[in-house]
């Protein structure tokens, strides 16, 4: 019984081996998904996976770095502009690393999106210049930091007129000698053509002009140029 028992077996084996090689050989799916199940790869190989897990890593990377620059301008916005945009175009200003000129900003912004030329910008409800040149989707803006800039303004509760001139520092001429101007008082716009009374600059000193004929002034700005990363334009 024991010899007949263990021949039984044999035979068993056999056929059981015939089986699989022929699925091995004459059904190459199955006999893939066989081989994988009989000799599976070390789950701790460098090389599980293959390209496809390398592909889909750098994938995830690329998406996450996306998002991360998303959320990163959604915090910009959110921290430098107000809550309402009735009647404004909202921009972000590109960077001009290493070269931070004050005297204009290229921004996110332009004829697609309403702007035109001479339109008031606006940071932090501060007017700090105006649209100059206006591309399809950018426009570049004039700050009140360029030397070229000359506008009509008014200086504190009496309104005092006045004439700003732009610059690495800029001041207010032509303010009559008889005016009374002190520190603090607050220069605003009054210019055509600009919404009026937006806030520029807060008066620090006062002096004579160097023509004896007027008073001049001047300014404090609130804001470094150089940080303003998302400005409003007024339609």
């Amino acid at each position: 019984m024991g010899r007949e028992r263990t021949s039984n077996n044999h035979l068993i084996s056999g056929a059981i081996i015939i089986v699989l090689l022929a699925v091995i050989f004459l059904l190459p799916s199955y006999g893939w998904g066989l081989r994988t199940f009989l000799s599976p790869e070390p789950s701790g190989s460098a090389n599980a996976g293959g390209n496809g897990t390398s592909t889909d890593a750098q994938t995830l990377s690329a998406e996450n770095d996306a998002l991360k620059a998303q959320l990163a301008e959604l915090q910009v916005v959110s921290s430098q502009l107000p809550t309402s945009s009735v009647g404004v175009v909202r921009a972000m200003v590109y960077s001009r690393y290493p070269m931070n000129f004050r005297n204009e900003l290229l921004v996110s912004a332009g004829s697609d999106s309403g702007v035109t030329t001479g339109a008031a910008v606006v940071f932090q409800g501060m007017l700090i210049g105006q649209v100059r040149t206006v591309f399809k989707e950018e426009s570049l803006v004039q700050t009140i930091f360029d030397d070229s800039l000359k506008m009509p303004v008014r200086i504190g509760s009496a309104g005092t007129n006045g004439l700003l001139q732009g610059g690495s520092y800029p001041i207010v001429t032509s303010v009559a000698n008889t005016a009374t101007v002190v520190p603090g008082d607050i220069v605003y716009s009054a210019a055509a053509g600009i919404p009026y009374a937006l806030p520029i600059a807060q008066v620090v000193a006062t002096s004579t002009s160097p023509d004896s004929l007027f008073q001049q002034t001047t300014l404090l700005f609130p804001y470094d140029i150089n940080n303003v990363e998302t400005v409003l334009i007024m339609k």
